[in-house]
């Protein structure tokens, strides 16, 4: 990798400057939800204002949009520390609203209960649900000038899903855990258009044939060090899911997560109550069952495996060549007695003059304090 120049753009893409020397600049790409960048340079920059865009080099994929400014000024001169979100935080800027009436019992859902089919895929769940809120869907008002979508191929799991006033980022990363998937806003400079696309990740691990494996290993030399952990401090496995109706005639269905075959019990049993509005246990033909729905929430209680590694640069498995953001890839440490497939979720890219440092998540992202704080909000019961 080279240390990248800065380039900075309007929304409509248009180079406004362009910052060859900088103190220091940490930028991190993640799979499934938001990422984050913080730029720091000496000098005063009138480009760099809240609400322009930030471009690594000529890297449409590499971009952020500015959301916080501080320059300082001393006896040495001035520097402004500029943070800000890669371009899927633009998902962070909506709700997700219902659709109106009762025929869709005050959700917005995906397939809606008035089509003919339940389940449809991973994908186009979620560029529906971003089309509604920063799409053409959305409305002129409510619409992202300059976003257009990438053809819908039908990838991923098919499932169904609904939301009412969540936040647009939120409800994409519970998507995207439970369908093993991700998404992407980029730049796309030929086009001038911003482009939401739908991300599946590459199979590199050791347990399939048909494409290169990777093995982040000491052994390999392909990382520098690695740290692991494995929290269960908010693992619930069990469910009472509550539906229709209020008090002692409210429904309320016990669900285990997807991938649970018996029901916990003993030690081993985590239990926790979730409102599920008035989703009923009984599945139809077109409506999300509360079961489905109780599925999708437990995956938030999910157990945290995660690994972090600095990645070496002169291994035999290098960063954006052989392997990228989403890739799933063979995990060894014979000091954790530990070889396991787990998913690239997140990279942060750190430059500094002279050096660049690389640092893989892999495996399941920490809960960050807005999602936390969600989950601890007293439900009605």
């Amino acid at each position: 990798m080279e240390i990248s120049s800065v380039k900075v753009l309007d929304h409509d893409l248009k180079l406004l400057d362009e910052i060859d020397l900088y103190t220091a600049l940490d930028f991190t790409r993640s799979w499934q939800s938001v990422g984050d960048f913080t730029l720091i340079v000496c000098g005063a920059r009138t480009s760099l204002k809240e609400g322009n865009i930030i471009m690594l080099g000529n890297n449409g994929h590499k971009c952020g949009v500015i959301r916080f400014v501080n320059p300082v000024t001393d006896e040495k001169g001035t520097t402004v520390t500029v943070r800000g979100q890669t371009l899927n935080g633009f998902t962070s800027q909506r709700s997700v609203l219902p659709y109106e009436g009762a025929a869709d019992g005050g959700y917005f859902s995906v397939p809606r209960p008035s089509e003919s089919k339940k389940y449809v895929s991973a994908e186009e769940i979620i560029k529906t649900f971003s089309d509604s809120c920063i799409g053409a869907a959305a409305g002129t008002r409510r619409q992202l000038p300059n976003l257009i979508f990438a053809e819908n191929q039908g990838r991923g799991i098919k499932t169904n899903w609904q939301s009412r006033y969540g936040q647009l980022h939120d409800v994409l990363q519970s998507i995207c855990e439970y369908c093993d998937c991700g998404y992407e806003i980029y730049a796309d400079l030929a086009q001038k258009k911003f482009v939401f696309e739908y991300s599946e990740g590459v199979d590199r691990s050791v347990s399939q044939n048909i494409n290169s494996r990777v093995i982040l290993s000491e052994e390999f030399e392909s990382v520098k060090s690695i740290s692991y952990n494995r929290d269960f401090s908010n693992y619930k496995n069990l469910a009472y899911c509550g539906g229709i109706g209020e008090g002692s005639d409210r429904t309320v269905l016990a669900v285990t997560p997807k991938d649970v075959t018996e029901i916990p019990s003993g030690f081993d049993r985590f239990e926790i109550f979730l409102d599920c509005g008035t989703l009923e246990a009984v599945e139809t033909d077109t409506a999300i069952s509360l079961q489905e729905e109780g599925q999708h929430r437990l995956e938030e209680y999910a157990a945290i495996i995660t690994l972090n590694a600095d990645i070496s640069e002169v291994g035999s498995f290098k960063y954006e060549k052989q392997w990228d953001l989403g890739d799933m890839v063979t995990v060894a440490e014979k000091r954790f007695d530990t070889i396991q497939d787990l998913r690239v979720v997140e990279v942060r890219e750190s430059y500094e003059p002279g050096s660049i440092k690389i640092n893989a998540t892999l495996g399941k992202l920490p809960k960050r304090l807005g999602r936390v704080l969600k989950s601890i909000k007293t439900p009605i019961k």
